[in-house]
């Protein structure tokens, strides 16, 4: 008996319900070897506890196994077309990061360095600057490179931000090491640098976690300040060093608060770092946060970001003129 349309239309070769289930297993398991430099770094930039140590442990063999068998190369090669930052997690990097000491004071560094003599700057031999640090330079940092751009006297040789980065959490993404290679590859005039926005948290000295706002920790957070700043100057660079500003919480306030005392005492220590008060830049009429502020034409304008911690595109202009001020003023330009 012949069948009727209906009853042969769409029916074809079935997958068997397993050869599926190992179909899709498979893929689960390629994209994430082919995803496992972020999945590493993710983990590692949780802060320290129980939970980063369990990411950790689950996502190394993925890690490991992808780096073994190049798996991570496309993934690196479309970092690099792309012109992203890639973050090293390999144990070679973590082994071969310095070895710290908490010191027992926490008295400021004392340097002895020379102040720079600053060359001669012109609009056909330009100021060369390079604006970097964590999340807080997202809308600072393109807004200071225009108005630098913009004079006609300076050069931004590149704009570096990296979210969740810091000082405190060199096994994420190491500052300093970074540093060197801007130093090494763009010769800048000067830095500004601007930290503090995720540094508030659990800090590694030899190989052990130190809370936040423990003697070990402010002692150690000190050190790194102090140093990075006399290893720049050194090179005969200004640095700009930028304070956090006011933030909206009270408790993160405190914290903000005591890393603006060190970014401004450790400048004060080494000649050739300036430190920005971003602080009084962004109080209201009563010395508290204040989202809504008055900006240069007489307009209230939004200034922060609704976590009360990041700038608008507003804020970052109205910090970008007070950054590039002090600069103006330094190397005497017009």
């Amino acid at each position: 008996m012949d069948l009727e349309p209906d009853s042969w239309i769409g029916k074809g070769p079935v997958m068997p319900a397993g050869s599926a289930i190992f179909i899709t297993v498979a893929a689960l398991l390629m994209g994430l070897l082919l995803n496992a430099p972020d999945i590493m770094a993710t983990a590692r930039r949780q802060e320290a506890g129980w939970k980063r140590d369990l990411a950790v442990a689950a996502a190394k063999p993925f890690d490991f196994i992808s780096r073994m068998l190049s798996l991570d190369a496309p993934h690196n090669a479309i970092d690099t077309a792309l012109g992203r930052e890639r973050v090293v997690t390999s144990t070679t990097l973590l082994a071969a990061l310095p070895v710290t000491t908490a010191a027992p004071e926490l008295t400021t560094t004392t340097v002895t360095t020379t102040v720079a003599v600053r060359r001669v700057i012109s609009a056909t031999d330009p100021l060369r600057l390079f604006i970097g640090g964590d999340s807080m330079v997202g809308q600072f940092g393109p807004m200071l490179a225009n108005l630098a751009e913009d004079s006609g006297y300076i050069d931004v040789t590149e704009v570096v931000y990296e979210f969740d980065s810091g000082l405190t959490r060199t096994d994420f993404l190491d500052w300093p090491a970074r540093l060197r290679e801007v130093s090494a590859e763009q010769d800048p005039d000067a830095i500004v640098l601007f930290f503090g926005g995720n540094d508030a948290q659990a800090i590694q000295i030899d190989g052990s976690w130190y809370d936040y706002g423990t003697t070990e920790w402010l002692a150690e957070y000190r050190r790194r300040v102090g140093e990075l700043m006399a290893e720049l100057v050194a090179d005969n660079r200004d640095v700009y060093w930028m304070g956090m500003p006011i933030v909206r919480s009270d408790s993160f306030r405190e914290k903000v608060a005591t890393m603006n005392q060190i970014y401004e005492s450790e400048a004060a220590a080494h000649p050739g770092v300036s430190y920005i008060n971003s602080w009084d830049v962004f109080t209201g009429p009563d010395g508290g946060f204040s989202e809504y502020l008055i900006n240069d034409e007489g307009d209230l304008v939004d200034m922060r970001l609704n976590d009360g911690i990041h700038l608008t595109t507003a804020g970052g202009i109205r910090l970008a003129r007070v950054a590039l001020a002090e600069i103006e003023e330094n190397w005497q330009l017009p």
